[in-house]
C-alpha cells in the first residue's frame, strides 16, 4: 500500500493519480478541511470516463491525517510500504515564518518518526530546489552546491533545508529515503494558487515582467519522478528536477501568447522592485491578506539561477517534458478548471 501526504494538493493529486493508473492502492491523506476541488479536476485529467472513474476509486483510500498530529500519522501509516510525503506550506510572506517551520520542519520530522515507528519501507520526499540555496547570481546550481546562509535564501527554502535534514536524520536511523529538489511546478491544476496563478494573473493581463531567471518543471514529471526512485530502488540520493532554465521574461511572454493576450511590456528592474515590496509592507496594516507583492518575491523577481537535471536525466534515461508544451497544455485546460464544479 503506498500513503501519499498533501494529496488534496497540485502536486500530491497528480502523485496520487499516476499510482492509481498503475492500478496500485494508495492511501490520500487530507485534513478535515481540505478543499478537494482541484484532486477532482485533476481526478477529472487523467480519468474522464465515469466507468473508469469508478473501476480506480476502488483503489483510492482516504484518510484524515495532519501532519503536526502525531497520533493521526501513527494510525495512517499502519501496513504502508511506501510514503510520498508531499504535504507542505509554500509562503512567501515574512509573516508566515512561524508557520513554515512547523508545517515543514516539525511536520516533516513527525512524518519520518512515523515511518520509522511503522516499519514503513521507504520514503519519498518531495523538498524544492530552493532547499539546495541560492548561490551568487549566474551559477549553475545542482546537488552538489552545499548550503550557504544567503540574503537570497527566503524562509521557505530555509524551512525546506531544515525538513531535508529531518529526512536524512530517518535514513541515519534505517529509514530508506529519496528526494527530489523541483524547480518551479507548473501543469494542470488549480490556476489561481501557487505557482500554477501564474497562468490566472496573465490570463488577466499582467503589465509587468522580470529579467531574473529560474527553473522549471512539469508537475507531472515531478510525480513520476517520485515513483521512479522508489521502483528503482535509488535512496539516498537526492535529485534535481528542472526541464528548463527559463528567463522569466520569456515564461510570461510564452503564456501570453498561448492565450493570444498582450504580452507584459514594463521591466521591473531592481530598484522597483525593492520600492514595491516596501509599499505593500505598509499596505498590510490596512489588509491582512496575504502580500502580492513580499520581498521575498522581489528579490527573487531579478535573481538569475541556472539548474543542472543531468544526475537525474542520465541514471534513469528521463526526458522532460519542455516547458513550452507545459504552458499550452495549462491554456487549454485553463476554461475547463473555471467552469469545474466540486
Amino acid at each position: 500500500m503506498n500513503l501519499v501526504t498533501g494529496a488534496t494538493g497540485f502536486l500530491g493529486a497528480h502523485l496520487v493519480c499516476q499510482l492509481l493508473q498503475k492500478r496500485e492502492p494508495v492511501r490520500a491523506c487530507m485534513r478535515l478541511s481540505s478543499d478537494l476541488n482541484e484532486f477532482n479536476f485533476i481526478f477529472n485529467y487523467y480519468f474522464s470516463s465515469e466507468l473508469v472513474q469508478t473501476e480506480i476509486r476502488k483503489n483510492l483510500f482516504w484518510i484524515e491525517v495532519d501532519i503536526n498530529d502525531v497520533n493521526s500519522l501513527f494510525t495512517a501509516f499502519e501496513g504502508i510500504k511506501a510514503v510520498y510525503h508531499c504535504a507542505a506550506l509554500v509562503s512567501f510572506d515574512e509573516r508566515d515564518k512561524l508557520l513554515l517551520q512547523k508545517v515543514n520542519v516539525e511536520g516533516t520530522a513527525n512524518v519520518v518518526n512515523a515511518a520509522l515507528n511503522a516499519g514503513v519501507e521507504v520514503l519519498s520526499y518531495a523538498s524544492s530546489v530552493a532547499a539546495i540555496g541560492r548561490v551568487k547570481p549566474g551559477a549553475l546550481i545542482n546537488e552538489e552546491v552545499k548550503w550557504e546562509n544567503s540574503k537570497y535564501n527566503t524562509n521557505y527554502a530555509v524551512s525546506k533545508y531544515k525538513a531535508e535534514l529531518e529526512v536524512w536524520r530517518g535514513a541515519e536511523e534505517g529509514l530508506k529515503v529519496c528526494i527530489i529538489n523541483p524547480g518551479v511546478i507548473l501543469g494542470v491544476g488549480n490556476y489561481k494558487k501557487g505557482s500554477n496563478a501564474l497562468i490566472h494573473t496573465i490570463y488577466n493581463g499582467l503589465p509587468l515582467y522580470s529579467t531574473g531567471v529560474n527553473g522549471y518543471v512539469n508537475v507531472k514529471d515531478v510525480a513520476k519522478a517520485m515513483q521512479l526512485l522508489v521502483e528503482h530502488k535509488i535512496y539516498k540520493k537526492r535529485f534535481v528536477l528542472v526541464s528548463e532554465s527559463c528567463v522569466i521574461r520569456d515564461v510570461f511572454f510564452m503564456i501570453a501568447d498561448a492565450f493570444g493576450k498582450k504580452r507584459p511590456f514594463i521591466k521591473v528592474s531592481p530598484l522597483m522592485a525593492e520600492f514595491a515590496w516596501r509599499v505593500m509592507w505598509l499596505v498590510k496594516f490596512f489588509k491582512s491578506d496575504a502580500l502580492p507583492i513580499t520581498k521575498e518575491t522581489a528579490r527573487a523577481a531579478n535573481h538569475i539561477s541556472y539548474y543542472d537535471a543531468t544526475k537525474f536525466k542520465a541514471m534513469l534515461d528521463f526526458n522532460f517534458i519542455p516547458i513550452k508544451e507545459t504552458i499550452e497544455e495549462c491554456v487549454s485546460t485553463y476554461s475547463a478548471y473555471n467552469q469545474f464544479k466540486t
